[in-house]
């Protein structure tokens, strides 16, 4: 089912922009603000954040070894953050 620039009844409020739907799934091709806040840009900082590092899961099934360093990495990581979190307190 596509939606386009007409205004769309979704429960009691209209959409605009393009909103598609299969069965499986929902994609929203316009800006998705809630209460204010821009979803994308909140998860980007996030992201940013939590100083995440990208996942290639072909190249990790590729090379098992990409996967373990990865890991090994947030493990790692994740003891700092608790680390420095216990020192300061």
């Amino acid at each position: 089912m596509l939606f386009g620039g007409m205004p769309t009844m979704t429960g009691n409020s209209y959409t605009r922009g393009n909103i598609e739907s299969t069965d499986n799934e929902v994609t929203i091709k316009t800006d998705l603000i809630v209460k204010g806040r821009d979803i994308l840009f909140e998860l980007d900082n996030l992201h940013k954040s939590m100083l995440l590092l990208p996942r290639d899961q072909k190249l990790e099934d590729k090379y098992p070894e990409l996967k373990e360093a990865y890991d090994a990495y947030n493990e790692l990581y994740r003891g700092i953050l608790i680390a420095d979190k216990m020192r300061e307190t």
